[in-house]
């Protein structure tokens, strides 16, 4: 199944439990609510995703994968594409200014670029959250909080 695939099927079944019957309401609401979603998803923190970005796939360096080093090829993302939290190619940079053992104030500055975007990211997915809000019942934002979509 397509990620589009996925998302269709979950815009569906949010479409019931917030028993939106307009199509011209859930046209407005679903555009909001896939904005949170590309938010979310832009905005993750790194996780154990940024771990399998600074070694690979096959552990520490010496552990076997991701190339000379266990470094992360810089067109490759991790976690499927998604992003981590900062763009990947800036995730990317830093792994790359660590693995390469580079001096520490470019280190520092690429790690700043990183927090940086995040921080940006983050204020997106706020902005567009409370732009999903003001466009929900009571029972709906209820039901957005339940399903983790709002905080």
């Amino acid at each position: 199944m397509s990620p589009e695939d996925m998302q269709a099927r979950m815009l569906t079944s949010l479409r019931e439990r917030f028993e939106v019957p307009d199509d011209e309401e859930w046209k407005l609401i679903a555009q909001r609510l896939t904005a949170v979603m590309e938010q979310r998803r832009t905005a993750a923190g790194g996780g154990m995703g940024g771990m399998v970005g600074m070694f690979g796939r096959g552990g520490p360096p010496g552990g076997g994968g991701g190339g000379p080093g266990g470094g992360q090829d810089p067109n490759r993302t991790s976690r499927g594409g998604r992003g981590t939290g900062a763009s990947n190619s800036e995730v990317a940079l830093l792994s790359n200014a660590v693995r390469d053992k580079l001096p520490d104030a470019e280190i520092k500055s690429r790690l700043e670029r990183v927090r940086e975007v995040r921080r940006e990211n983050e204020l997106k997915l706020a902005k567009a959250q409370e732009e999903f809000r003001a466009v929900l019942s009571v029972r709906q934002e209820a039901l957005a909080v339940v399903s983790g979509l709002l905080p």
